[in-house]
C-alpha cells in the first residue's frame, strides 16, 4: 500500500506555482488527463505558461512501463517535428550575425544537392516550398523501415540522387523533412559547429534549458527519458522503436519545463531579441502571391478568434504540441509517449479553459442552416473522387448528413459556406464545383496550406487480360530499388524484398492505391502504343517519382 501511495504521488507531479490557476480549473485539467493516470499506461507531460511564468506542470502516466517509472515535468521526451522551430532559430541567429541570408542559394553551402536548374533558397527549406522529396517517405519507398537506424549521411545521399523536383521552388507548399535536415547541415557548414553544439551554445545555455539537446547519436544514453509506445493486443502496449541519428527536422530531446523557457523567449526576446522573433513569424508568400500560414518552423493561424502560433510533432510513439496565444499571454505544452494520443485536441481543450470565444458570428452566407439539410444538392456530390496527388475518397449521404470516407475512415463534412465543407476541425476543406448534368465534376481541396484538384471518377474493374498488362518488374534509378507487380488469387500485388506484400486496389484508370502511407498512390504510365511502361509515385510528399518497367 505504501508503494502504491508513493507511486500515485508521482502520477500527479505538481509544481509550487499553481496558486495562479483557480482550483476549479486545475481540477478540470486533471479530469482531461484522467485516462492516463494509470500505472499501466503511457501518458502525458503538461505545462502551461501564463502571464510570463510557468504556472502549471504535471505528469500523467508512465515514462517506462518495464520499470514502472512515472512521467514527471522533468521527464525528457523526443519532440519530433516540434524540433523544427529550434533549427529555424539557429538559421535566424546566423543571419543576424551576417553569416548567411535566407535568400541564399542552398548549393552555395551544400554543393552535393543536384542542380535542378532552379534556385532553391534557405527560405524555401524553412517554409517547405523547396520541391525536394521528403526524406521519410523516400527512404520508405526505397526499402527502409522507420525503426531502422537512419543517419544524417543516409539522408544526404538520398538527396544527392534526386532526379527532379516535386515542383518549382516557391510554387507550392508541401511538408518536407528533408529541408530541415539540410538546414542542420547549413548550420554546420557556416558555423563550424554541429547543430547540437551551436544550439547548445547559442540557445539552450543562455535560456537555462539544461535538459535539452539535439540527439544526434541514437546509441547515446539519456537519463530520465520517456520511452515510446503503441497499442498492442488485449489492451497492452508495445515498444515503438526509434533509432534516428539525424537532426534538424527532428530529434530534439527536452522537457515541458525547459520548453516553457523557450516559449517565454518568444515574449522576452532574451535570446535573439525582438528582431529574431519577428523573423521567425514571417509567413511565406508563394510565387503566385498566395500567403501561407506557415512561417519559420511555426504555423500561425487563429483559434476562437485568438492568434495561435503552434507546431506539433510525431515520431514512433511520441506525439507533441506546443502552442502560444500571445494576445492572452498563454502557452500550452503537451508531450506524450503514446502513438494514439492526440496532443492537439487535448491542448485545445486546455485552451478552452482560458479562452473565451471571440470569433466572428456566423454570417447568413455561411450559416449551416441554409444548406445542411439540402439533400437535393447533396445528391450531386455523391460519388468517388481521386487526384493525381493521391487523395482518394468516397462521398455519401447518411441520415441527411454528408460524409467522406478516406482510407476506410468516415468523416462528417461540416458545412462552412455554399458548396463548401470541412473536416478535422477545418484542417481539410472541400469546395465543390457547380453541378453539371446533375453531378459535381470535381472538388478544390485544401489540406493545411496545400491545395489540389480532386476529380470524380466512375468505378472501374479489371478483367484478367487488363490485370496481366501491369505484371512486371519496375526499377527506380533515383532510389536504386525494384518493385514487382504479380498476380495472386486474381489480385494484383506489389512486392518489394524488404516490405510486406501490398495488394493493389484500383481507384481510377491506371491509378492504384495500397494501405502503406508512403506508397498509397501509384499512377501507371503507357507508351505510344498503350503498353504499360512504368509507374509514378504521386502521393503526399513525393510527386513524379518514376519507376521504369524493365525486362
Amino acid at each position: 500500500m505504501k508503494y502504491i501511495l508513493l507511486l500515485s504521488a508521482f502520477f500527479l507531479q505538481v509544481t509550487n506555482v499553481f496558486c495562479q490557476i483557480p482550483a476549479a480549473t486545475l481540477a478540470k485539467i486533471d479530469s482531461l488527463f484522467k485516462p492516463y493516470q494509470s500505472p499501466a499506461s503511457p501518458g502525458f507531460a503538461v505545462a502551461i505558461v501564463k502571464d510570463g511564468k510557468l504556472t502549471f506542470s504535471r505528469g500523467y502516466g508512465m515514462a517506462n512501463l518495464e520499470y514502472d517509472i512515472p512521467i514527471t515535468p522533468s521527464t525528457i521526451f523526443h519532440i519530433a517535428s516540434e524540433s523544427k522551430q529550434f533549427t529555424a532559430f539557429c538559421i535566424v541567429l546566423l543571419s543576424q550575425k551576417g553569416k548567411l541570408t535566407l535568400e541564399d542559394d542552398i548549393r552555395t553551402y551544400l554543393p552535393y544537392v543536384p542542380d535542378f536548374g532552379k534556385k532553391i533558397t534557405i527560405r524555401h527549406l524553412l517554409t517547405h516550398t523547396s520541391g525536394l522529396r521528403d526524406q521519410w517517405q523516400a527512404l520508405s519507398v526505397a526499402g527502409w523501415q522507420m525503426d531502422d537506424v537512419i543517419t544524417q549521411e543516409q539522408v544526404i545521399k538520398m538527396v544527392s540522387h534526386q532526379k527532379e523536383l516535386n515542383f518549382a521552388p516557391g510554387d507550392q507548399m508541401m511538408y518536407c523533412n528533408t529541408g530541415y535536415t539540410l538546414l542542420a547541415e547549413i548550420v554546420k557548414k557556416v558555423s563550424g559547429q554541429s547543430l547540437r553544439q551551436f544550439a547548445e551554445q547559442n540557445i539552450f545555455q543562455p535560456l537555462g534549458m539544461k535538459q535539452t539537446h539535439f540527439h544526434d547519436n541514437y546509441e547515446e544514453i539519456v537519463k530520465n527519458r520517456a520511452y515510446s509506445y503503441q497499442p498492442a493486443e488485449n489492451g497492452k502496449y508495445a515498444h515503438s522503436v526509434l533509432s534516428y541519428s539525424t537532426v534538424g527536422a527532428t530529434s530534439l530531446f527536452t522537457t515541458v519545463e525547459d520548453e516553457a523557457k523557450w516559449l517565454l523567449n518568444y515574449q522576452t526576446g532574451k535570446v535573439g531579441g525582438k528582431e529574431a522573433i519577428e523573423q521567425m513569424y514571417q509567413t511565406m508568400v508563394l510565387n503566385n502571391g498566395k500567403k501561407l500560414k506557415y512561417a519559420l518552423g511555426l504555423n500561425i493561424d487563429t483559434y476562437k478568434g485568438w492568434k495561435r502560433i503552434a507546431h506539433g510533432g510525431g515520431d514512433a510513439g511520441y506525439r507533441t504540441l506546443a502552442c502560444r496565444f500571445p494576445e492572452k499571454d498563454l502557452g500550452i505544452i503537451l508531450f506524450s509517449n503514446l502513438s494514439i494520443a492526440n496532443p492537439y485536441g487535448m491542448a485545445m481543450q486546455v485552451a478552452d479553459l482560458f479562452l473565451e470565444d471571440k470569433s466572428a458570428p456566423t454570417s447568413e452566407l455561411t450559416s449551416t442552416a441554409n444548406f445542411a439539410t439540402d439533400t437535393t444538392l447533396y445528391k450531386s456530390y455523391i460519388g468517388s473522387y481521386s487526384s493525381d496527388q493521391g487523395f482518394v475518397g468516397n462521398i455519401y449521404v447518411d441520415s441527411s448528413r454528408l460524409f467522406v470516407k478516406i482510407n476506410q475512415t468516415p468523416f462528417l463534412m461540416k458545412p462552412t459556406g455554399k458548396n463548401q465543407f470541412s473536416i478535422l476541425d477545418g484542417y481539410i476543406t472541400f469546395a465543390f464545383d457547380n453541378p453539371v448534368n446533375g453531378l459535381v465534376p470535381g472538388i478544390r481541396q485544401t489540406i493545411g496550406d496545400q491545395e489540389m484538384y480532386v476529380k470524380r471518377f466512375a468505378p472501374v474493374t479489371l478483367t484478367p487480360q487488363k490485370r496481366a498488362a501491369y505484371i512486371g518488374t519496375y526499377y527506380s534509378d533515383e532510389l536504386e530499388t525494384t518493385y514487382q507487380v504479380v498476380e495472386e488469387n486474381n489480385q494484383l500485388v506489389l512486392r518489394h524484398r524488404k516490405h510486406p506484400d501490398m495488394p493493389l486496389t484500383l481507384t481510377s484508370p491506371n491509378q492504384f492505391s495500397t494501405k502503406q502511407w508512403w506508397l498509397s498512390n501509384l499512377i501507371f504510365t503507357e507508351d505510344a502504343k498503350g503498353k504499360i511502361n512504368g509507374f509514378q509515385v504521386n502521393d503526399q510528399r513525393i510527386l513524379h517519382l518514376k519507376f521504369k518497367r524493365i525486362k
